[in-house]
């Protein structure tokens, strides 16, 4: 009967030892999936910034004043503006900086890049300017 008992307290340990082992491994896959969609959706929003800008410069909305919303709703964000004569291209840019732990001073640089064209009358307004 004492056989019988040492082996149920040898598979406790066994048990222990590989909580022990799986519980980090299951930390760190937690820890990544929540950075990998951390940085997803921060670009996504990247994304939506730019092309909301390049629509409003696109209709007429002067540059600076676009620059300076996209600024205030974001003030880690910055904003480049190039004009050309098919369109107008925006490209916002953030270094997303992940926090704690291990991942502490990881720094993500994001960057999205949007052309629109000109709305019709717009460009021959500003060749006049």
């Amino acid at each position: 009967m004492r056989i019988g008992m040492g082996r149920v307290r040898s598979e406790r340990g066994f048990v222990v030892a590989e909580a022990a082992l799986v519980i980090p491994a299951i930390v760190v896959v937690a820890v990544s999936a929540i950075a990998l969609m951390t940085i997803a959706l921060t670009s996504l929003g990247l994304h939506a910034a730019a092309h909301a800008a390049a629509r409003d410069i696109a209709r007429g909305v002067p540059a600076h004043s676009v620059q300076a919303t996209v600024h205030a709703s974001s003030p880690q964000t910055t904003v480049a503006v190039t004009p050309s004569p098919q369109g107008v291209a925006v490209t916002v840019h953030r270094d997303l900086r992940i926090a704690g732990g291990l991942l502490g001073g990881l720094s993500v640089p994001l960057e999205q890049r949007v052309v629109v064209p000109w709305e019709m009358g717009i460009e021959l307004d500003r060749s006049r300017r």
